[in-house]
């Protein structure tokens, strides 16, 4: 509030009362103490993103200052005691912050996906108290909701969206690969919400589009924009959940049910996986607390996973830039031998904790990465994979390297990488590395390119930077891009200010074509 102004409005005050006399000038007098009140209520609001900040560690709670048009999502969910439906009801604050006005918005779902077999309805969907209508897009896997008018760039909006959600059951066999559904004691719920997509502007004004890919049961599915989450759930109470983001309360509703509630930081998505049977343990690394999850019978692994865990992420801090949140999970799940990640956890195959026990330290290291390559800088995992899992894959030698010494992470290059990549080579089956998910003729082939060419390639771009500038490349990509999403350009970009023609003839070698090396 300015005095000058204030002085001149009482100026137009005095004025007035004199023209109209004293009943006119009462009248006035009431507007400018109207005005007045007016004026104190236009002081600032308390920073919005408070409610966050729990879930960062206090040295990086401004980072949340940057992402006040990030989406917001104030999700209620509920969870019938058989785990056969979750019931949910979520309020999503959407800003436009592309230069196109938007007539509608699409909201991905998930579940609907063939690879995750569950199935979505929508009671009610709505803007304020006006119901929305939508249609069904991309095989069900999405709905377009029309909006009153468009929403103009920097204008926002907020969507209530009233769902229930038919969660499936899979077989308990030791090779079940589960996304989505109740297996072997656990239930694993990721992204099952509706999700605003991803809009990528086109070359012209008004020729954008809304990321509508179906993925691959090959790679990951889902691609989202940093968001920022509330989610309060009503479970049964002997559920044990794993989450995404940081634990705010618990509640008791009388003997069968409780009530949690969680908030995130920037997160792509949010994880909700239960379990009656676990238990678990927790370490400190860095300020964030680390918790290992683990099924009865496996707690020399669980208590493995811990340790792994913790080394990672101080390992990884180092490397590639501070881990930002306050928590950090991981947990077993129905998918068999492999792991998927996701925001603050990760989930890995039940049969890692026994029959592929070797691989266990390999599979923590890289999944503690992702934490970097998929959640801090994000990437399409459908049309350019190679973005964030090999340089996730690549990361497990430098996690060995640091703990085991350089004869350890060279033979860990040879053994999982090298000798499957010469095979891939001796069939003629190399190709590029910078392909859809789906370009790819089989999940040996897909593999083989991701999991060895791919962190190959790092190997020989890191030996031709030399390691300082090599470190210095990977901190710098987390600086620049941090919780945004990036494709090859992005990478390129950064390649190429580094100014070395040698780096350029790597890229075009590995990543654009079959390769040359030896």
């Amino acid at each position: 509030m300015m005095l000058p102004a204030l002085t001149n409005r009482a100026q137009i005050f005095r004025d007035r009362r004199w023209r109209y006399g004293a009943g006119g000038g009462l009248f006035l007098l009431l507007c400018l103490v109207l005005f007045l009140l007016k004026s104190y209520q236009t002081v600032p609001e308390k920073d919005s993103v408070d409610r966050f900040r729990p879930a960062m560690k206090p040295e990086f709670e401004s980072q949340l200052d940057g992402l006040a048009q990030a989406p917001r999502y104030a999700i209620d969910i509920r969870l019938d005691p058989k785990l056969d439906v979750l019931s949910g009801q979520a309020t999503v604050r959407v800003v436009n912050t592309s230069t196109d006005p938007w007539p509608y918005l699409v909201f991905r779902l998930y579940p609907m996906l063939g690879q995750y077999g569950g199935k979505m309805t929508f009671q009610s969907v709505a803007i304020g108290k006006q119901p929305m209508p939508y249609v069904n897009l991309a095989n069900n896997s999405a709905i377009r909701v029309n909006l009153p008018e468009p929403l103009a760039p920097q204008e926002k909006t907020e969507v209530r969206l009233v769902w229930k959600l038919d969660i499936p059951e899979w077989t308990d066999s030791s090779n079940t690969y589960a996304l989505l559904g109740k297996s072997q004691a656990m239930l694993s719920l990721p992204l099952f919400y509706p999700a605003l997509a991803v809009y990528t502007p086109g070359p012209i004004a008004g020729s954008g589009q809304w990321w509508l890919e179906e993925g691959d049961v090959r790679g990951d599915a889902a691609l989202n924009v940093t968001s920022l989450f509330v989610v309060t759930a009503t479970l049964p109470s002997d559920q044990i959940p794993v989450t995404s983001g940081t634990l705010i309360t618990s509640t008791l509703l009388g003997k069968n049910m409780a009530r949690h509630v969680w908030v995130t930081g920037p997160s792509r998505e949010f994880l909700l996986h239960t379990s009656t049977q676990f238990s678990s343990a927790s370490a400190d690394a860095y300020g964030t607390r680390i918790t290992s999850y683990w099924l009865p019978g496996q707690d020399a692994a669980g208590k493995a996973v811990l340790n792994y865990a913790v080394a990672a992420l101080r390992i990884y801090s180092d490397r590639f830039g501070p881990y930002p949140y306050r928590d950090l999970r991981l947990a077993p799940a129905a998918l068999s031998y492999r792991s998927m990640e996701y925001p603050q956890a990760g989930l890995l195959g039940i049969e890692l904790y026994s029959l592929f026990r070797n691989n266990l330290e390999s599979i923590v290291a890289r999944s503690v990465a992702h934490q970097w390559w998929y959640q801090v800088v994000g990437s399409d995992p459908v049309n350019e994979p190679w973005l964030d899992e090999s340089l996730a894959e690549y990361s497990a030698k430098l996690y060995t390297e640091e703990l085991y010494g350089k004869t350890a992470a060279d033979e860990l290059q040879i053994k999982q990488w090298q000798g499957p990549f010469d095979t891939l080579k001796q069939g003629n089956s190399d190709v590029a590395m910078n392909q859809p998910v789906r370009s790819f003729a089989s999940n040996d082939q897909y593999e083989a390119i991701m999991y060895a060419k791919g962190p190959l390639f790092y190997d020989a771009l890191r030996k031709t930077m030399g390691d300082p500038q090599f470190t210095q490349f990977l901190q710098d990509y987390v600086a620049k891009y941090r919780y945004q999403i990036v494709d090859s350009s992005h990478w390129l970009t950064l390649l190429h200010s580094l100014n070395n023609p040698a780096l350029d003839k790597l890229y075009q070698s590995w990543v654009q074509s079959p390769s040359n090396q030896p």
